[in-house]
């Protein structure tokens, strides 16, 4: 069993309130659970700051090359995100 992992720090846009950050959070794991089953994500830095948010992806499979290109499929749907800029995204296969 192969686990992929995605981590992915965003700067926020016109966030004001801890509030409005939650949903957009809130929004983008919920996006990730749409992928399937195989894919699991948490936030996991900057919980207090309101410019920026690190969320962490994992997907597993049999396959090393199936989990590297499934999360790079969507790093590009959530390099495309409603009140957040991508500034780095981490790939890492294990």
């Amino acid at each position: 069993m192969n686990a992929g992992i995605l981590t992915i720090r965003c700067r926020l846009h016109a966030v004001d309130s801890i509030k409005r950050k939650r949903s957009i959070v809130k929004r983008m794991l919920a996006d990730v659970q749409r992928h399937g089953i195989a894919f699991a994500a948490c936030e996991v830095g900057d919980q207090d700051d309101l410019q920026h948010m690190a969320i962490r992806i994992a997907h597993l499979s049999n396959d090393a090359a199936y989990s590297d290109s499934a999360l790079r499929k969507l790093q590009s749907k959530l390099d495309r995100g409603d009140g957040y800029e991508v500034e780095e995204a981490v790939l890492e296969i294990l």
